[in-house]
């Protein structure tokens, strides 16, 4: 398989990676919560923003497994609202003190603000009072202004600026009962009440789930139709404002069933999805420019569950969750649709779990406190530069195989001159041990340069702590040095090999990519 990368072409580079998400919001401020969030606050290339469900949810701010709260709205005896702010601010603090940035999905309902019917327990995965419109929708506009005050007179305008705020978390399934209309006003009055302490805002949504399911699709439309012109539910005026766009893909879904037959995640069922968003969003041309964010970008829809109650989610241990995920993000870079709108951002709902044994298969980037490989991607995406080269595949664009196996990349050059090629080779199919010779040539280099290359890799054997583990005899838990050496493991090692010169600006490199691989070569000059 043969690249070119030119550098003479260049755009800016569109780091659409730098998000990432999770359920549990009370996991932000354990010791094992900061200690990931500084990892990725600690990234190169910029802040990662972080979003998590439940941060307006009533209760006592102890998190477990697909649930959180934080108490921020409460009523006297005279029913006159009571703000608290104690624990959302303890995420929120932590998420800026680690050096990354709030995306504030707004919700969900709390109790005392509930249409939920008195039947109608408040906690609960799927039927939660929780997830019911206001029974005053004013009240909500007060609550989203409160909060709006108080993170501005916490953070300061400069840091809240940065923040994106997302109303609510796929309201076309049972995380809203309510109908499109209701959550159409409910967007409205989200909009009046923070804008009107933020004006500068970055407020959109729906956050709907993947849109080539019929239901998910119409929701979507509907909102769009709405914010472009339907009527405001507070003005009485056309349309509502809109910054960005948000819906979810996944690559396929799990259940509980605990002797599954095998069945994998695939890349394309992830592509169809944002291919069927983008060709929503361009059924309304003042749309079309609009950034557009998956606000949820995963193989599949279950960060919760665990190879005991799946065994298929063991992919999630290893380097195939690596690839697959470098894999979405070359692929995704390239997801434009004819009439404009393309992928701005996609986020990785992973994140850790509290208590939990060591490579569960819970959709995580570390496990207790291990690095796991998907993490290093991150850490290698990091590394590309702020101006994207021109990569074609044999004289065209790179394309996926529909056999579930694709080769891609993306090509970079810094300010130091400093050009970076991650090449990715991932296959649906996590038990495929097929290997790929793949050859990179550089056009439009300055023939006088030379470069020191290094090689930096994840796959099965390198920078991977499940591989270490597995030899280790899977120890639950590891000892002291086991642990030692997991994290040893997990490390990136770069590779220095022999300098490559240019010739009439020319040069050529050759690697060889297992099934499922992860592999920047930097070229950095030297002369």
């Amino acid at each position: 398989m043969e690249f070119t990368v030119d550098v003479r072409e260049q755009v800016p580079m569109r780091r659409i990676w730098r998000y990432v998400g999770y359920d549990e919001p009370n996991y932000t401020y354990t010791e094992s919560g900061r200690a990931l969030l500084l990892k990725l606050g600690q990234m190169a290339d910029a802040a990662y923003q972080i979003r998590c469900h439940f941060l307006l949810c009533s209760g006592d701010g102890v998190g477990q497994p697909k649930w959180g709260s934080t108490n921020v709205y409460t009523e006297d005896d005279e029913g006159r609202p009571i703000y608290t702010w104690d624990i959302i601010d303890r995420i929120l603090d932590t998420i800026t003190d680690t050096g990354c940035v709030p995306f504030v999905e707004i919700g969900f309902m709390p109790a005392a603000l509930s249409s939920a019917p008195e039947n109608v327990p408040y906690t609960g995965p799927s039927a939660g009072g929780w997830g019911y419109p206001p029974r005053d929708y004013s009240r909500w506009m007060d609550l989203i202004r409160a909060l709006a005050r108080h993170c501005l007179a916490r953070y300061g305008l400069r840091e809240v600026s940065r923040w994106t705020w997302e109303l609510w978390n796929e309201p076309d399934i049972f995380y809203w009962h309510g109908t499109v209309d209701e959550y159409c006003r409910l967007y409205d009055y989200t909009v009046a009440g923070l804008t009107s302490v933020l004006p500068q805002a970055k407020v959109g949504g729906p956050g709907t789930t993947s849109p080539a399911n019929q239901r998910a699709g119409d929701f979507l439309r509907r909102f769009l139709r709405h914010c472009t012109e339907g009527e405001n539910a507070v003005t009485g005026g056309r349309g509502t404002r809109l910054d960005y766009i948000s819906f979810h893909t996944k690559g396929g879904g799990y259940g509980r069933e605990p002797n599954a037959p095998k069945k994998t995640p695939t890349l394309n069922e992830l592509i169809r999805h944002v291919d069927a968003g983008l060709t929503i969003i361009a059924e309304f041309p003042d749309l079309c420019g609009h950034e557009v964010i998956l606000s949820e970008c995963d193989p599949d829809g279950w960060a919760a569950g665990s190879i005991s109650e799946n065994p298929n989610l063991a992919y999630r241990n290893s380097e195939y969750y690596a690839s697959y995920v470098a894999s979405a993000a070359c692929r995704l870079l390239r997801s434009w649709h004819a009439s404009g709108p393309r992928v701005d951002g996609m986020l990785t709902w992973a994140f850790q779990f509290e208590g939990r044994g060591y490579f569960a298969g819970l959709r995580t980037l570390s496990t207790n406190g291990i690095d796991k490989p998907v993490l290093n991607v991150f850490r290698l995406l990091a590394m590309l530069g702020g101006s994207q080269l021109a990569m074609t595949l044999e004289g065209s664009s790179p394309a996926s195989a529909t056999d579930g196996r694709e080769v891609s990349g993306v090509a970079s050059l810094d300010g130091t001159g400093t050009i970076a090629v991650l090449l990715v080779a991932h296959d649906d199919d996590w038990d495929s041990d097929a290997s790929t010779e793949v050859t990179v040539t550089l056009t439009g280099l300055d023939d006088r340069t030379t470069y020191n290359v290094v090689h930096t890799i994840i796959d099965v054997d390198r920078a991977n702590s499940h591989t270490a583990w597995l030899k280790m005899g899977s120890p639950q838990p590891p000892d002291d040095d086991q642990i030692r050496a997991l994290i040893e493991a997990a490390r990136l090692s770069p590779v220095t090999t022999e300098p490559l010169a240019s010739e009439t600006g020319l040069a050529t490199l050759s690697v060889e990519l297992p099934a499922h691989a992860v592999h920047l070569v930097q070229l950095m000059p030297v002369s």
